[in-house]
Parts: structure tokens; sequence; C-alpha cells
């Protein structure tokens, strides 16, 4: 009787020990990742209205002497921060208007916007010779084209009938190149 109660608490023993074991290496199980829902953030929607009107009107005197101070003090990126705390643009509108503030005024400023086409000769393109185009300058012009192209600043050259005709870098290089041979 005596081995028969040995051989019971033996089994219970290692009936203990292995549940035990399997509680903890379960508890040690990698698990997998909980799934991600995508919960977009709640956004206001703009209007022509809210994105063409300066949102300036939102910024006290004081927010205003501290984005100054921030700006005088080359800190863009807190003005710009700060600036979109107060009127609730985006970064690139805040920016633009950070980027051309004027703390001698104290004022924000429009960042500067060029709907103009981009300037064009009123020479026409093909068909330019020498010629034609030195009777299109002014005679002063004219002749300081002469003097740098018999100097051999080309360069100089090509930048000054570029400046004065509104022709592109090609067209005026080409122009140069053939400006002594037969120009006249």
């Amino acid at each position: 009787m005596d081995a028969v109660v040995w051989v019971i608490g033996i089994v219970v023993g290692l009936v203990i020990v292995v549940a035990v074991l399997t509680l903890a290496l379960r508890g040690m199980r990698p698990k997998l990742p909980a799934p991600q829902v995508f919960a977009p953030a709640p956004t206001t929607p703009r209007t022509a209205a809210s994105t063409a009107a300066p949102a300036s009107s939102a910024l006290t005197p004081d927010v205003v002497a501290e984005i100054d101070r921030l700006v005088a003090a080359n800190q863009k990126i807190h003005a710009i921060k700060l600036y979109r705390d107060h009127t609730g643009v985006g970064l690139k509108e805040a920016k633009d208007r950070i980027e051309h503030w004027s703390a001698s005024t104290t004022a924000p400023h429009q960042a500067p916007v060029s709907h103009a086409a981009a300037a064009r000769s009123a020479l026409p393109a093909v068909g330019l010779t020498p010629s034609t185009v030195r009777a299109s300058l002014p005679a002063s012009t004219a002749s300081e084209i002469d003097a740098l192209v018999a100097g051999g600043a080309a360069i100089a050259a090509i930048k000054l009938l570029r400046q004065h005709t509104g022709l592109g870098l090609k067209e005026s290089k080409d122009l140069i190149d053939t400006w002594g041979t037969g120009g006249r």
C-alpha cells in the first residue's frame, strides 16, 4: 500500500507540474497583433471663401508680436507653427505667409503671386539674323555687344542680348556666334 500512495503522489505531482508548465508556456507564446482599423481624422471641408480670404484677422496683437519676434530671430518653423495654430491654415499657406512676413509693419503680407505669362521676345524666333536683331536694339546696346564679341566675352554678350531682347539662351548664343561674321 505504501507503494501505491507513492505512485499516486508522483502522478499527481507530474500532473501539477505539466499544468503549471502549460500555463507558463501559453503565457509566453507570441500573440498575433490585433488588426488595425483605419479611421480618418475628421476634416472640415474647405470652401473657396475660406481659402481665399486671409486668415490674419484671427491674429491678436500679442500673436503678431510673437511672430514678429520669431521671424526676427530667424525661427521660422516656430513662427509657422504659431501662425497655423491661430489661423487654422494649411502648412504651405502658413509657410508662404511667414516667408513674406514684414516685421517692420507688424502685419502679415500676402505672398506675391505672379499671374503674368513669362516674358517673351517681341522678335520672331525663326529667321533671326544678327542684322535684324541689331536693327531692333538701341545703338548703344548694339555697339556694346560689338565690343563684347570683339573682346571675346561671348557670355557677357549673350547675357546682354537676352536682357534686351527676351530671347532664349539657344537663340541668343546662335546669334552671338554669328554676330561678327555677317551681322552688319
